[in-house]
């Protein structure tokens, strides 16, 4: 905007000593990607006023950068996520209250379960938002217990028994695997994610999640029978708001379900990641915690 450098030069600096240019722009580079940057004019006059030099400072605005694009589409995964359950939670509703029909029971009873349905997910999509708020803020707060894992997967492979229809969700654990200290609540909502995201992106096959243990740690992972993890993507998947282009019309989420798995994860002192080694098809992530 306004005056260009070449054009403030040629007309001695027509704006207040104390005046500088700034703009933004990307720096090219041989090899990608390209770096940001906000670079600052600031005028050197002599005595008599005229324009002896230029001072030049060039800064990395990779960072301010990033969060704009962080708050752009936090901003349209939010409208777009919650205006959904919305709708259809004022739709029902509004339907159950008119004057002019009478439903029978059967019709009450599936919209009802629509309406608490959309309700829950819409629960727990701002229950994520807060999760991401405070992991922004300085990080998530842990109540730490004996946990066993192997009964958690346990108990939440019976609870997704009806979600996965006819698909198998099998555990796999050694005899006497250890118990560790962690927050269960938190450890349950990691396990909860990969399990749901098995079941959204492997459309049939087996959903399998196993446990190893080692001196030091103790690797859970959960893996399917889908389409598996495009390798372009596999990079991201754990970032804030990041959704794989093909799954965006197909599934719904916000895309913070990894995100916050491998912050509680690494708030546990371990880290999550995609295991690419196997050579069966579907999604394999794994984690580790220490025992």
């Amino acid at each position: 905007h306004g005056a260009t450098l070449e054009e403030s030069e040629a007309e001695g600096w027509p704006l207040t000593p104390n005046a500088s240019l700034y703009v933004e722009g990307d720096l090219l580079r041989p090899d990608p990607p390209n770096l940001p940057v906000g670079v600052t004019y600031a005028p050197l006059f002599a005595a008599d006023n005229t324009l002896r030099n230029l001072f030049v400072t060039v800064r990395d605005i990779t960072h301010f950068r990033t969060a704009e694009q962080v708050k752009s589409t936090f901003i349209s995964v939010v409208s777009h996520e919650l205006r959904t359950p919305v709708a259809l939670i004022k739709g029902y509703a509004s339907t159950l209250r008119r004057d002019d029909a009478r439903w029978d029971r059967e019709i009450i009873e599936d919209s009802l379960m629509v309406i608490e349905e959309e309700a829950d997910r819409l629960s727990k999509m701002i229950d994520d938002l807060l999760d991401a708020s405070r992991l922004q803020a300085g990080g998530l707060s842990l109540s730490k217990n004996d946990v066993s894992i192997q009964n958690l997967a346990s108990q939440l492979a019976e609870r997704f028994a009806s979600q996965a229809g006819s698909r198998q969700i099998s555990v796999h654990f050694p005899e006497l695997f250890p118990v560790i200290s962690a927050d269960e609540t938190r450890i349950r909502q990691v396990l909860t994610n990969l399990i749901s995201n098995a079941i959204k992106y492997a459309p049939e096959g087996e959903i399998r999640i196993s446990g190893e243990a080692r001196p030091e740690q103790v690797i859970i992972c959960v893996s399917d029978e889908g389409p598996g993890i495009d390798p372009k993507d596999m990079p991201l998947i754990f970032d804030r708001f990041y959704r794989a282009a093909e799954s965006v019309n197909k599934t719904k989420g916000a895309g913070l379900g990894l995100y916050l798995a491998r912050a509680i994860v690494e708030a546990h002192g371990g880290r999550m990641w995609v295991d690419d080694s196997k050579s069966t098809p579907g999604a394999r992530i794994c984690f580790s915690l220490p025992r």
